[in-house]
């Protein structure tokens, strides 16, 4: 059986190694980028993931920027949003972008277990 894929976009490393962690514990395979522009260029080279962890605040391009350009690109694969930030305008503009779910930072294990083929 193959893994499935996950992105992890998040300007801050120490937030990408965690959901790597929780990522990789549940079987995917992971890939990492520091902003949305990294994100939107990977599946612009033709790159696909089962899962997107998308952080909304981040330098070069936020979260709902990128969502929307990889959307807009017909990509289906499922973006859970992330944001340390549980204000009901960036809720709603990130959701509006395309996103699957939204989360409020710090996602944990069991938020992602519905998202993995080995759940």
């Amino acid at each position: 059986m193959i893994p499935p894929t996950a992105l992890v976009v998040d300007d801050s490393e120490f937030m990408r190694k965690f959901h790597t962690c929780h990522l990789e514990s549940l079987g995917f395979q992971t890939q990492e980028v520091e902003n949305g522009k990294e994100a939107v260029r990977l599946h612009e080279e033709g790159k696909r993931f089962d899962v997107i962890l998308m952080d909304y605040e981040m330098p070069e391009m936020n979260g709902a920027q990128a969502t929307s350009k990889i959307r807009e690109m017909g990509v289906q694969s499922v973006i859970l949003g992330v944001s340390g930030i549980d204000d009901e305008t960036v809720r709603a503009s990130f959701v509006q972008s395309g996103l699957t779910e939204f989360f409020s930072k710090p996602l944990r294990r069991h938020m992602l277990i519905p998202y993995s083929r080995f759940a």
